[in-house]
C-alpha cells in the first residue's frame, strides 16, 4: 500500500443525477469517482465528525486558557 499524498484540491459536480468528485494531489495526479447521494451524505457526516472533534478540542483548550490554566 502506498503512502497517502497531500490533497491539493477537490472539485465536485452533479451530472445527470450522479455526483462526480475529483481529487488532485500536489504532484498533479487526478483521481475521479462517481458517488450516489447517500454516499456523499455519508462522506459529509464523516467529515463533520472529524471537524467536530477538532472544534471540541479547540474549545476545551480555549476554555483552559481563559481560566488561567496553561
Amino acid at each position: 500500500m502506498t503512502l497517502p499524498k497531500k490533497l491539493a484540491r477537490m472539485l465536485s459536480d452533479e451530472i445527470r443525477g450522479e455526483f462526480h468528485l475529483t481529487f488532485e494531489n500536489e504532484d498533479g495526479e487526478v483521481f475521479r469517482v462517481r458517488a450516489t447521494e447517500q454516499q456523499v451524505a455519508g462522506l459529509i457526516e464523516d467529515l463533520d465528525e472529524l471537524l467536530g472533534d477538532d472544534v471540541e478540542a479547540e474549545d476545551e483548550l480555549t476554555e483552559h486558557k481563559e481560566m488561567g490554566d496553561e
